[in-house]
């Protein structure tokens, strides 16, 4: 069963990419936003990846926290997501899917065809043109779909989004405003 709103946050504890401990217990008072992706070099990822960073200055004034998760190990998201864009949010490389299944994060062969509609194949060339190569390495399960959860700073969830394509995520103007 999926997590829904109202519900508690799973609490867990690890590392990110550089080593950092990261406790989602210990919110410091921050909204947080966590993110599970497909890989790293999944061109519609760095899609959103890139939309996110455009907002990066709202993130801060709104004081929200952001926590990305992959399936791909450290040194690809390094290359890949941190360096490429400038990251300056967490990240966290998820190869043994831990995080997944504490939040239910499922691969679907069915939400990955439905990829396939004019926004997906728009979302896909618009990557293509940003310079993100289609048909990336795939460090991960091929079918993940993307899920998005929102967490108030008492650890309870605002909004629980399992995205039904690989391109649908939480709008950023819903986690913003």
């Amino acid at each position: 069963m999926n997590l829904t709103k109202g519900q508690k946050a799973p609490n867990f504890k690890t590392t990110d990419i550089w080593g950092n401990e990261i406790d989602l217990s210990k919110s410091d008072n921050q909204t947080t936003l966590i993110t599970f992706f497909r890989y790293a070099e999944c061109a519609l990822c760095n899609l959103r990846i890139s939309e996110i960073m455009r907002h990066k200055d709202e993130f801060a004034k709104k004081n929200i926290r952001l926590i990305t998760i992959f399936e791909s190990p450290v040194d690809s998201l390094k290359s890949n997501v941190a360096d490429r864009h400038q990251f300056g949010f967490t990240i966290i490389a998820d190869q043994e899917r831990k995080l997944y299944d504490l939040y239910r994060v499922k691969p679907s062969w069915l939400k990955l065809i439905q990829t396939m509609t004019w926004n997906g194949i728009s979302s896909a060339l618009k990557a293509s043109k940003m310079g993100f190569a289609l048909g990336g390495k795939v460090e991960g399960t091929f079918n993940q779909i993307p899920a998005d959860f929102l967490i108030n700073t008492n650890g309870i969830i605002e909004i629980a989004h399992y995205g039904d394509s690989v391109i649908d995520h939480i709008p950023l103007n819903e986690v913003l405003n």
